[in-house]
């Protein structure tokens, strides 16, 4: 059996990962790669059971891994964070790390900038009763309901344009996007929401 050597290209339709898989032809190893796609996490929001979204917004995204960070509205005019990623843990050690409760942290940094002091003052929020899920593909963290200050907060770390770094920490871990949309989206978001009561 011969072997070809190929070059991959430059840029894989979509996000793909590349898998490479050794085999032996005839006793001599030869290697065979494989695309795999990876789906686009800020494309739409998955179906939540417990959960009626009556609105969305994408608000961050990142594609490596995919990742998409929504404001929701759901029943009562409810303002929510969702985050739709693949997390780098498995669930087994999550649940075993550190911190047991479901907490997940906000942070923006709006010109991507990673001082101490810049982080130090990146405006955050902090969540206490997040909710993480996993299936096959995803991993799903819903915030609870957001305040108005909390809303406000967000807007404003927002503002002038959309952040170069919006990063979730969850479970010891975490994943790090841009930002999709300004602050004025977030607050139009958030009128129209409340309008719906």
């Amino acid at each position: 059996m011969k072997s070809k050597l190929t070059r991959l290209p430059d840029s894989l339709p979509g996000n793909a990962l590349v898998l490479g898989v050794i085999l032996l032809a005839g006793g001599l190893p030869c290697s065979m790669t494989h695309a795999v796609a990876e789906p686009d996490r800020s494309k739409a929001l998955p179906q939540l059971n417990d959960l009626v979204i009556t609105d969305s917004l994408n608000i961050a995204r990142a594609e490596r891994p995919s990742s998409g960070l929504w404001i929701t509205c759901s029943g009562g005019s409810q303002i929510r964070l969702l985050l739709i990623t693949r997390l780098p843990i498995e669930e087994e050690f999550a649940g075993n790390g550190t911190r047991s409760e479901g907490r997940a942290e906000l942070r923006v940094l709006p010109d991507g900038i990673r001082t101490v002091e810049a982080i130090k003052r990146a405006p955050r929020l902090n969540f206490r009763q997040a909710t993480w899920r996993r299936d096959d593909e995803n991993d799903i963290v819903l915030m609870p309901p957001q305040s108005i200050e909390e809303v406000q907060i967000l807007s404003r770390a927002f503002l002038p344009a959309p952040p170069a770094v919006v990063r979730v920490d969850i479970a010891e871990t975490g994943t790090e996007m841009g930002g999709t949309v300004d602050g004025q989206a977030i607050m139009a978001f958030n009128k129209n929401c409340l309008a719906k009561k």
